[in-house]
């Protein structure tokens, strides 16, 4: 199969008996994952979702609207569902990872085996993002800092902080002007995890990821904060192994 630029897959296997692709927080890139092949069963492989405008994709425009990211997406995909698959998404990516799959289920294309998403309110639940688009460089790196979407010591640093400036960007203004539509409710089972130290997702609010599918969703809580997967917290890759395995809470 020739190369997808959207995905980045550092160990294929032959015949996964589960593709898993990874869409990370705003601001965020495939590199968010590096580690997730380790802690997860050899069977699963982890195909980290690229976007447009950060690391090698760097010279492509970075998408700003939820509609034309998951169109291209579905194109990106569809070669690849083939096998059983899952999809997960942290924080914006999670949004993404819900309308990916909506689209794939009522597209015709076979339809994702569940749906995990991290550090997320439920979309209909969601307050609207705040408006960064007029803050200037150095409050809008407080701010990724301060959500943990960028390490400090990135943001301290003026050639990497200049570089990751225009993805994260792109990626608040695609967050902001999202608004979930109601077409009915999803088939594909959810699990939504989120921290018990996270101040922006409560348990009312992960729980609501419930209204969505039609198929069942777990809620479950690790240890930790907004940034699970921005820390590569042992929490969350552990409760996203127990959901692909089918061993969640109920």
């Amino acid at each position: 199969m020739a190369e997808n630029p959207w995905l980045v897959v550092r160990a294929p296997v032959a015949r996964p008996a589960l593709r898993l692709f990874c869409l990370p927080y705003a601001g965020g890139n495939a590199g968010a994952f590096e580690t997730w092949r380790a802690g997860l069963p050899r069977a699963v492989e982890v195909n980290a979702v690229q976007y447009p405008g950060r690391r090698e994709r760097a010279a492509d425009p970075a998408p700003r609207r939820m509609t034309p990211l998951v169109q291209a997406l579905e194109a990106a995909l569809a070669p690849h569902l083939d096998r059983p698959y899952a999809v997960y998404g942290d924080c914006l990516g999670a949004y993404v990872a819900f309308e990916l799959v909506r689209r794939l289920e009522r597209r015709g294309h076979r339809p994702a085996d569940r749906l995990v998403v991290s550090s997320a309110v439920a979309p209909h639940r969601a307050e609207v993002e705040p408006d960064h688009s007029g803050a200037d460089d150095a409050t809008f790196l407080a701010e990724l800092v301060a959500l943990g979407t960028m390490p400090a010591a990135v943001a301290a640093h003026p050639e990497l902080a200049a570089a990751a400036l225009p993805a994260a960007r792109a990626d608040f203004e695609l967050g902001r002007s999202y608004r979930y539509r109601d077409a009915g409710p999803i088939g594909v089972p959810v699990t939504a995890i989120r921290g018990d130290a996270d101040p922006h997702v409560g348990d009312i609010g992960a729980a609501a990821w419930a209204d969505l599918t039609t198929a069942g969703c777990a809620t479950v809580t690790v240890p930790g904060g907004h940034d699970l997967l921005a820390r590569a917290d042992p929490g969350l890759l552990g409760a996203v192994r127990s959901a692909l395995l089918g061993k969640e809470p109920s």
